[in-house]
């Protein structure tokens, strides 16, 4: 039948949400307890099919880069939700109040490694899926739930795959990454640089015939560090920064170096570009002799694919007036009768893709917390968790109808 959006629907959203609760909690423990780092998410990524398919989606696949996806509905237009199923590596396990591997509910929170970054947001987008599956509410959109992969080493990269290889190009994408309930509508861009010298390689006992690399770059590093008092600023992201972060020659330690190079780590406003970027860096580091280049990040997928490209990622943000904007503040009023406050990332995310390279409409939401991300007390707390179901479940039909549209109900 068709109705419209009101108080008793809305109620019963929060409600299936709570009666899902445990089934979701489960979902999230089975993540955890599987190791996923970069690269090697397979195991995760069929467990993601698994409850794609228990939660009855119409249609459940994975695609040509090892993405898990799921659909609901054949609507004109695509939402996509997209949370990554991979994890940083665990450097020392010993620091760790718990187990990384071993999920522990403690405090109303459940931790373990990749709770917060992001497998909390993939358990969040499923079974915002399964809550709009069991209401059978439907409307004119397509919703694609994916778990993705790569995006800790990679950020874009796989959805890129599914956009340019597979041909699914959504029409606005959400991203279930920490948010803490609010929303994120951008993100500075980030990308790595090599700069390099040459010189020329003689025996170290005769140093005086060679031409020394290392010491030709010192110059060119003092004058990168200088730039950053002139790099881009942003009324929203405040400035750019350059830094650099490594530093590599030949491993002879017995002859002068022939080469120096180093890499510099970039973090962009929105709108700089690859051109951009390397034309200041080249102004200042050609007439010292040295070269710039923004190398290619070398990327497998977890099926042998690879998808390798730029080590180049855009920042981006949505304009205020964005209709999406609109749609998620509305369902957030709908849900909890408050406007949910609105910023940006400081880190980066697979928006890089979607919102900063292919221009579409990109929003941030999600239950985990910023803090929790890459820390040794990795948590999301559950309660969040099921507030963040029901939005995902609430979020197409606002998004396509409006607060005041219809939907049907089967």
């Amino acid at each position: 039948m068709v109705s419209t959006l009101h108080s008793e629907l809305i109620a019963t959203v929060s409600q299936l949400a709570e009666a899902l609760a445990p089934q979701q909690q489960r979902f999230l423990a089975d993540l955890i307890r599987i190791r996923s780092y970069t690269g090697d998410e397979g195991a995760a990524v069929q467990r993601t099919l698994q409850e794609l398919r228990a939660i009855g989606c119409d249609e459940v696949w994975m695609d040509s880069a090892g993405n898990a996806l799921g659909r609901i509905g054949n609507g004109r237009r695509v939402i996509l939700y997209d949370a990554h199923l991979d994890t940083n590596e665990v450097a020392d396990a010993s620091e760790w109040p718990h187990p990384p591997l071993e999920p522990v509910i403690e405090h109303g929170a459940m931790w373990g490694l990749g709770a917060s970054d992001c497998k909390g947001g993939v358990a969040a987008i499923v079974y915002g899926a399964a809550i709009l599956k069991q209401l059978a509410l439907s409307g004119d959109f397509t919703l694609l739930v994916m778990g993705a992969t790569l995006e800790e080493d990679a950020e874009g990269f796989a959805l890129r795959a599914l956009v340019e290889r597979d041909g699914v190009r959504p029409d606005t994408v959400l991203l279930a990454e920490a948010t803490d309930l609010t929303l994120r509508r951008g993100q500075r861009g980030r990308c790595e640089i090599r700069v390099r010298t040459t010189g020329k390689a003689v025996h170290a006992s005769t140093p005086h015939l060679g031409e020394n690399a290392i010491l030709k770059m010192l110059p060119v590093v003092a004058a990168l560090e200088a730039m950053n008092a002139d790099l881009p600023t942003h009324p929203i992201f405040g400035k750019g920064t350059q830094v650099v972060s490594l530093i590599e020659g030949p491993h002879t330690p017995n002859s002068v170096p022939s080469w120096c190079e180093v890499t510099v780590d970039r973090r962009m406003m929105p709108g700089e570009t690859m051109a951009s970027v390397l034309a200041g860096v080249r102004a200042v580091v050609e007439p010292l002799g040295a070269t710039a280049t923004i190398p290619d990040q070398p990327v497998r997928t977890h099926t042998g694919l690879r998808l390798d490209g730029p080590s180049f990622y855009p920042g981006w943000l949505l304009e205020e007036t964005h209709p999406l904007l609109a749609a998620g503040q509305a369902t957030g009023q709908a849900l909890w009768g408050t406007p949910l406050p609105v910023d940006v990332w400081r880190f980066s995310t697979d928006g890089t893709y979607s919102a900063g390279a292919a221009g579409i409409p990109t929003l941030g939401f999600g239950p985990q917390e910023e803090r929790y991300v890459h820390a040794a007390d990795d948590q999301v707390d559950l309660a969040k968790l099921t507030k963040a179901a029901a939005f995902y479940a609430l979020f197409p039909l606002m998004f396509v109808n409006g607060e005041e549209g219809t939907i049907e109900r089967g």
